[in-house]
């Protein structure tokens, strides 16, 4: 005698268990897939190709978070169907949930590091830069945390013009004090020898040690560059800096080679294809006039130097407004690598969108944009990198990093 079926077999509801809810559960299941296999794939090829960059911009917390989600709606469509659907993709769905979610936990954010610190030496020389975006600032107690934080090397980018500049100027005139003001540039003067401080452009620089020389490229829009005072114009510049590190005591040399920086400053426009974007910027350095800045007795003096080329740089550091780790950074610094990548650990996020809107504000809270980046040269090695929030002294969409690097010791020749 056969057991009589139940009457929600019959009808709409039993229709939709058997028909649309297996699909359903499949459907699900072959979307996480999908958006794995497009997060893998941005990861894989990052900016290589223009279509592959959109991937590689999607923040992995929305996909693998998304993944996750429909894994989860697979299995409760799967549980009220009264037919199996993605019986077989939901397993395989999971291993690559797990396993992408491992794969950013330990091989993007390398959170194994907060376990397994590295130990960070006294001889490391702290850079610090912040794209302040040209907001306002409350640049006195920022000055203050700057020399609190014992940074050697300040580099500021887009901080207002006008009194805004020259308050936070005044506020670093500790690096080298003197009693009778002087001119920095033009527009700017500081109770302080000018050699340590130096202002153009976006660009205003504060250091413990004297500058010698200065040079800048711009590629883009020129034009737009009147109009507005941060990279969200369509200008990007590139500026470099030689330090004369002397005879500091953290320096293992008994007459180093100048510490060159690169400070740069690229386009911002989301569509802007990165490979053509650091093309542009490479030839804009090779292409260098020789137009410069060269500090004299007293002051600045501006120069041509015909015979000296854009020097290599140590480190290359400012707003990329390109990800970290993206294939189009090898354009403007091949064989230099990632201060982030070789002792930071966490999320990553130096730039964090203002969104007046509560709803979007939540999915911008989870993404990781790490664009603010930090290069370093094959003689230097990274100690420590972090990243610091600025909403301490004003509302800013950039966060500032702070990178420690020291020279690398040669290591000794063994006697035959």
């Amino acid at each position: 005698m056969t057991k009589p079926r139940s009457s929600s077999s019959f009808g709409v509801l039993g229709w939709v268990r058997r028909r649309i809810l297996p699909k359903a559960s499949k459907l699900c299941a072959l979307l996480g897939l999908l958006i794995l296999g497009a997060w893998v794939t941005g990861r894989v090829l990052t900016d290589q190709y223009q279509w592959s960059q959109y991937l590689w911009w999607i923040p992995p917390i929305w996909m693998i978070g998304s993944a996750w989600g429909l894994l989860l709606m697979s299995a409760a469509l799967a549980l009220f169907a009264r037919r199996l659907g993605g019986i077989f993709l939901r397993p395989v769905l999971l291993i690559a949930c797990i396993g992408s979610t491992g794969y950013l936990i330990l091989g993007v954010w390398h959170m194994h590091r907060v376990v397994l610190p590295k130990s960070i030496p006294d001889d490391a020389i702290r850079i610090a830069h912040w794209n302040q975006a040209a907001k306002k600032i409350d640049q006195e107690s920022f000055g203050q945390w700057i020399l609190d934080e014992q940074i050697d090397i300040a580099l500021i980018a887009n901080a207002r013009w006008g009194k805004d500049r020259q308050i936070l100027l005044d506020a670093l005139a500790g690096y080298a004090p003197l009693d009778r003001e002087r001119w920095v540039n033009y527009s700017y003067r500081i109770k302080g020898k000018p050699s340590h401080f130096w202002i153009q452009s976006q660009a205003l620089i504060a250091s413990r040690y004297p500058m010698i020389r200065t040079g800048r490229v711009a590629f883009g829009s020129a034009k737009r560059e009147q109009v507005l005072t941060h990279s969200s114009s369509g200008l990007g510049w590139v500026m470099f800096i030689e330090f004369d590190l002397g005879n500091d005591a953290k320096i293992s040399s008994d007459e180093p080679d100048p510490l060159v920086v690169w400070f740069v400053d690229l386009p911002s426009s989301p569509s802007t294809f990165r490979q053509k974007m650091m093309r542009q910027a490479r030839q804009a350095i090779e292409q260098w006039d020789g137009s410069g800045w060269e500090i004299g007795p007293h002051v600045w003096e501006q120069k041509t130097f015909i015979s000296k080329p854009f020097p290599d740089p140590d480190l290359i550091i400012g707003d990329f407004n390109t990800l970290r780790s993206s294939d189009s950074l090898k354009r403007i610094a091949p064989d230099m690598r990632d201060a982030f990548e070789m002792v930071g650990y966490g999320r990553g996020r130096s730039w964090i969108p203002g969104n007046k809107n509560r709803l979007a504000r939540l999915p911008i809270k989870l993404a990781d944009w790490h664009i603010d980046l930090s290069l370093v040269g094959k003689d230097w090695q990274t100690t420590r990198y972090r990243i610091e929030n600025g909403s301490d002294w004003g509302s800013t969409e950039h966060r500032i990093q702070i990178v420690d690097v020291a020279e690398k010791v040669p290591e000794s020749i063994p006697f035959p």
